[in-house]
C-alpha cells in the first residue's frame, strides 16, 4: 500500500458543536479549521492557484465560513462533509476571481497557522483536484486514527512497541520481522505477532469510526471505508 498525500476529516458532531453557543464551540471551530486547511490549500493549488494566492484564499475561505454564517448552513443531511467543503471551496474561488473589486484576499486575518505548507504542496492539476482533495482526506483519517492508536499503546506503557509496529500498520512492506522486534524489546516473537494482530484490528475499528463520523446518520460507512482504503492504496 502506498500513501501519497493527506486530507483532514472533521466529524459532523464537531461541526454541529461549532454551531452552538456552548463553551466548547470555539474549540470545535478551531478543530475544524486545523483539520481542513491542508485539504483546502491543496485543492486550491491543484485548481491552479499560486502558493501565496492559495494561502490567502484558504484564510479567507475559513474566515467567511466562520464569520459570515456559512457554517450554520452545514448539516449532516447534506451528506458527506468532505464533498460539501470541496464544492464550497470551488464556489469561493469562482466568486473571488469574478469579483475583481473585492478587498485584499484574506484581509490580513490569520485563521490558522500555515507553517507546514511544503509537505502539502502539489502542482496545478485542475482535472485531478478532486482526487488530491480526497487523498488529503484519506491520509488524515489514517493519521488521526494512528494518533489514537499511539495514545492507547502509550497508556499501556507500550510506546516503543507502537513505534516498532506503526510502519507495518501503514505498509506491510515496512514491517520488520517479528523476531527482530521481539529481540529489541525483550518480547517473544509470538507475543509481537499477537500485538500486531490486535493493533490491526483496532486500527480497522478506528478507521471505521472516523469515517462514520463524517457521514450523516444514513451514510454507507462500509462503502466510504472501502473508498478511503482505495484512495490510500492509489486506486482512485
Amino acid at each position: 500500500m502506498s500513501f501519497r498525500a493527506p486530507f483532514p476529516p472533521t466529524a459532523w458532531t464537531r461541526v454541529l458543536a461549532a454551531q452552538t453557543d456552548a463553551p466548547e464551540s470555539d474549540e470545535a471551530l478551531e478543530e475544524i479549521c486545523k483539520a481542513y486547511w491542508p485539504a483546502i490549500y491543496t485543492y486550491l493549488r491543484a485548481l491552479g492557484c499560486e502558493r501565496e494566492e492559495a494561502r490567502d484564499y484558504t484564510q479567507e475561505f475559513l474566515a467567511e465560513f466562520i464569520t459570515k454564517g456559512d457554517l450554520h448552513k452545514v448539516a449532516p443531511a447534506r451528506g458527506r462533509l468532505r464533498s460539501y467543503l470541496m464544492q464550497s471551496v470551488r464556489n469561493h474561488l469562482f466568486n473571488a476571481r469574478r469579483d475583481a473589486a473585492r478587498q485584499k484576499r484574506g484581509g490580513g486575518r490569520q485563521i490558522v497557522s500555515m507553517d507546514e505548507l511544503e509537505p502539502f504542496d502539489v502542482p496545478a492539476a485542475p482535472d485531478a483536484a478532486d482526487v488530491w482533495f480526497d487523498r488529503r482526506w484519506a491520509w488524515s483519517v489514517l493519521r488521526r486514527s494512528m494518533a489514537r492508536m499511539q495514545a492507547h499503546f502509550e497508556e499501556r506503557g507500550r510506546g516503543a512497541l507502537f513505534d516498532a509496529l506503526k510502519g507495518g500498520l501503514a505498509d506491510q512492506e515496512l514491517l520488520k520481522p517479528y523476531a527482530e522486534i521481539g529481540a529489541a524489546l525483550g518480547m517473544t516473537e509470538g507475543h509481537v505477532k499477537l500485538e500486531m494482530h490486535r493493533a490491526r484490528k483496532r486500527l480497522a475499528e478506528e478507521l471505521r469510526a472516523e469515517v462514520a463520523s463524517t457521514l450523516d446518520a444514513g451514510g454507507d460507512v462500509e462503502s466510504e471505508l472501502r473508498y478511503l482504503l482505495g484512495v490510500l492504496g492509489g486506486e482512485h
